[in-house]
């Protein structure tokens, strides 16, 4: 090097280490072992499907079962009804400066 070039600036570049093997893999499962726990997860998922089929079929056409509550709704729509209605008019303009006043005073 001469004395004329300059030094190169420290990198910031970062190499990564060389990946490691992979592992060696386990003992390979049996083909009877792997076909029982298809037919388990298949018999599994057969099941909850069809509970939940049977489930939806015996919900469907019945009637509903909030005729007890019909009475309260009623008297909801009823208050609602004889309440007084709103003014069409504009909206009143909140004063907060007057609202802090009264809140500490």
């Amino acid at each position: 090097m001469s004395s004329m070039s300059p030094l190169t600036p420290a990198s910031n570049v970062y190499y990564l280490t060389p990946a490691t093997p992979e592992p060696t893999r386990g003992p390979k499962l049996s083909r009877r072992l792997v076909l029982r726990l298809r037919l388990l997860t298949f018999w599994w998922r057969l099941k909850l499907t069809t509970i939940e089929t049977l489930d939806a079929l015996r919900r469907f056409g019945r009637a509903p079962v909030t005729e007890a509550d019909t009475a309260f709704l009623e008297q909801r729509a009823d208050m609602i009804l004889a309440a007084a209605p709103r003014s069409l008019g504009p909206t009143r303009v909140i004063d907060f400066d007057a609202a802090r006043v009264r809140l500490r005073g």
